[in-house]
């Protein structure tokens, strides 16, 4: 049968030789991206041979597909490590660029700006970085910023964020925010009057020369733009203040200005200033309180009448003198002077005001007296604090204390009759001088002694004047004396000077006080309030160096003997120790509870006084003394809860407060509560912490003062004073 001449003797189905047509070529390896040599071997290789059978070919089959996996496998690996290594060398790049770059620190006034910067790297980051992909571009640009710089720009651009601009709109803003902000007829005016100076040489002057030529931007000023910008510099004087900032404005605002516009311009100001002061009128006559020189007084008025005489109306100006009157200087006629009836106080005549005594020989009509009444008013001036501006020196007259009003106008030196009997009614003589205030008066000056005047450690003898005026002025001729001329005034008025105290009455009425054993508050303890939710803190001890390790040693066994400190095995909580030498020479030993406790600690929440409450407590108080705690904080005890937070670490070992120690957050506001506390009620007393301040009107109110305030010391028990 034809069927079965096609079946070979065993069984099999026969295969014929074939080759697979270029088209069958797997997508996967296409010529393009197979390598040299392997297409071509694929194609002369048969897939199936005469006499394979059907699971030989399957196997040859899979074989193909596995060649073709790894063909492709090898093919994305060799892509993967070429991006990889293309990334290696963009971050490689641009590190490289970063650190060719200097940073932007913007100072305009050394002209540090953005636009000097980037033209300085711009080429860079067009030709070098063209590479680097437009957000590399501006994160490199943005590190180049500096801290204050970075943090502007991100202000400014809020609610913005710096990448959501591309590169070029990130520099124009950087720009405009670090740039000048000089106008151009600032560049122009600095260039018109620029000059060498001593330290720069002629090279460094060529370039600045240069620089600012080409600010000047001269091709684009024309000719009728540099004749207004030469008007307006040409007008400096201070008259012209108005004009020249109206003028710049218009220079700034319009190119085409004209030289001709700027006459009409400054002319139009001038006629609003004169309509100005002709809707105004005249203004109305101001009466001062007599001081300075008339002269001056006389040539301010003629002035003063003719700048505003000429907005006046003519009809107006014929009522006004030509001159002011010759009896008190007013721009008035004589005839209409409201002090024809005023008796002057310097000679006693009738018909001016005082210092016009010369003036009024120039009328040549007597001035005649008439019998009419003549309505006075009286007028209240607000002279505001004058005590508070005047100056006192502290000096000893025969070496009783007393207090001087420095007057340097005045030629001696004055005390009234009640410190004259403070000095003991030294031996007097009839006065010698004859002296007069600043108004002309004549003073009553009833006698003088002689004495000797003490002041800063020099004593020189002089003559003093006793009014019954309540006047303690400190004369020129005693400024003389001491030499006060070429001292600052701040360095001899308000002198404190100390006041002999009898301490040893104090030690022997205050034991307890004066001992030389620390001090222990028995009114209260400090307890120490934990956050919520916080872990004890342990820090390793710091090391002591060895020159200091005896002094260190011998003030902890001084705490541990005081029972200051006591040494403990273990401890959940430690801080290190701190070292501190006082003024004295001696040492005081501090946790740093600034690593860890204080975070973790509640603020005793108690305020501390400001000066204006201590100075309002004090305030009229001439003598003080004031008491220093010694080691205040550790003469307040800790509860026993507390004192485990307190552990200090040292080279020796742990040791854990009993007292409150310095260093702790919360213990300012606790000592400071206990201090107000144990001084309340007490007048003209104020603490601050360990130090105690006690005032008095005088010498024996401060001494009662002093003792109130030892006895209420005592009472909270038994403190100890430096």
């Amino acid at each position: 049968m034809e069927g079965q001449q096609n079946q070979p003797p065993n069984g099999h189905p026969q295969f014929r030789q074939q080759q697979l047509p270029s088209q069958a070529v797997p997508p996967g390896l296409n010529p393009g991206n197979s390598p040299p040599g392997h297409q071509q071997q694929y194609h002369q290789q048969p897939i199936f041979t005469q006499g394979m059978t059907a699971d030989s070919v399957i196997v040859q089959i899979l074989q193909h597909l596995q060649q073709q996996q790894a063909v492709t496998n090898q093919l994305l690996q060799q892509q993967r490590e070429g991006t990889h290594q293309q990334q290696e060398f963009l971050q490689q790049q641009e590190a490289l660029f970063r650190n060719a770059m200097s940073s932007i620190n913007f100072d305009p006034e050394n002209h540090c700006t953005f636009a000097a910067w980037y033209a300085r790297y711009e080429d860079l980051f067009a030709e070098d970085a063209h590479r680097l992909d437009d957000d590399a571009k501006v994160r490199l640009l943005l590190r180049r910023l500096g801290t204050n710089e970075h943090y502007r720009y991100v202000s400014y651009i809020l609610p913005s964020t710096p990448k959501d601009f591309t590169f070029d709109v990130t520099v124009q803003k950087l720009t405009a925010l670090f740039g000048t902000t000089e106008s151009m007829v600032k560049k122009r005016y600095s260039t018109l009057t620029i000059a060498k100076t001593p330290t720069e040489d002629y090279v460094t002057f060529a370039c600045r020369v240069n620089k600012m030529c080409v600010e000047f931007e001269l091709k684009k000023m024309s000719e009728q733009q540099f004749k207004c910008l030469m008007f307006v510099c040409g007008l400096k004087g201070e008259c012209d203040a108005d004009v020249r900032t109206r003028l710049l404005v218009k220079i700034e605002s319009n190119d085409d200005v004209t030289l001709e516009a700027m006459i009409d311009e400054c002319q139009r100001l001038i006629n609003l200033k004169n309509d100005t002061a002709m809707i105004e009128g005249p203004s109305g006559q101001v009466q001062a309180i007599k001081g300075g020189s008339h002269h001056h007084q006389r040539k301010f008025q003629k002035r003063s009448t003719e700048r505003w005489k000429g907005s006046l109306v003519p009809e107006e100006v014929k009522k006004i003198p030509a001159t002011p009157c010759w009896n008190c200087g007013a721009m008035h006629y004589s005839k209409h002077c409201s002090f024809r009836n005023h008796r002057c106080n310097e000679c006693r005549q009738l018909g001016h005001k005082e210092g016009y005594c010369s003036t009024t020989k120039r009328s040549s009509k007597p001035v005649k007296q008439r019998n009419r009444k003549v309505s006075t008013k009286t007028i209240a001036l607000s002279v505001g604090n004058v005590q508070s501006k005047r100056r006192f020196v502290q000096v000893e007259i025969n070496g009783v204390p007393v207090r001087l009003q420095l007057d340097t106008a005045s030629d001696i030196t004055i005390v009234s009759e009640q410190v004259w009997k403070q000095l003991g009614q030294p031996t007097t003589v009839p006065a010698t001088q004859i002296a007069k205030s600043a108004s002309g008066e004549q003073l009553d000056l009833q006698y003088e002694f002689a004495c000797e005047v003490s002041f800063n450690g020099s004593a020189q003898q002089g003559r003093i004047f006793v009014s019954k005026c309540s006047l303690n002025l400190l004369g020129i001729d005693f400024i003389d004396k001491f030499d006060l001329w070429s001292l600052p005034m701040d360095n001899f008025c308000n002198h404190i000077s100390g006041v002999p105290v009898d301490v040893n009455s104090l030690q022997k009425a205050y034991p307890k006080l004066f001992s030389n054993t620390l001090g222990l508050c028995n009114k209260a303890k400090v307890k120490l309030v934990l956050k919520e939710s916080c872990r004890p803190v342990f820090r390793p001890r710091r090391p002591v160096s060895y020159a200091m390790l005896p002094t260190v040693d011998e003030e902890l066994d001084r705490l541990e003997r005081l029972n200051i400190i006591s040494p403990v095995n273990y401890s959940e909580w430690a801080a290190p120790i701190v070292v501190v030498r006082k003024a004295n020479g001696s040492i005081r030993i501090c946790g740093d509870y600034s690593t860890g406790l204080n975070e973790r600690l509640q603020s005793h929440q108690y305020p501390l006084p400001l000066p204006q409450d201590i100075f309002s407590k004090l305030a009229g108080c001439i003598v003080f003394s004031t008491i220093d705690l010694s080691d205040a904080f550790l003469q307040m005890e800790v509860y026993d809860s507390s004192r485990r937070m307190l552990t200090i670490n040292t080279h020796r070992g742990l040791y854990e407060y009993n007292r409150l120690p310095p260093g702790v957050k919360a213990a300012p506001g606790a000592f400071q509560q206990m201090i107000d506390t144990m001084l309340g009620g007490l007048s003209d007393t104020s603490g601050y912490l360990d130090d105690v301040i006690v005032g008095g009107k005088n010498a024996e109110e401060h001494q009662r003062n002093l003792h109130t305030v030892l006895q209420r010391i005592q009472e909270f028990g038994t403190w100890d004073f430096c």
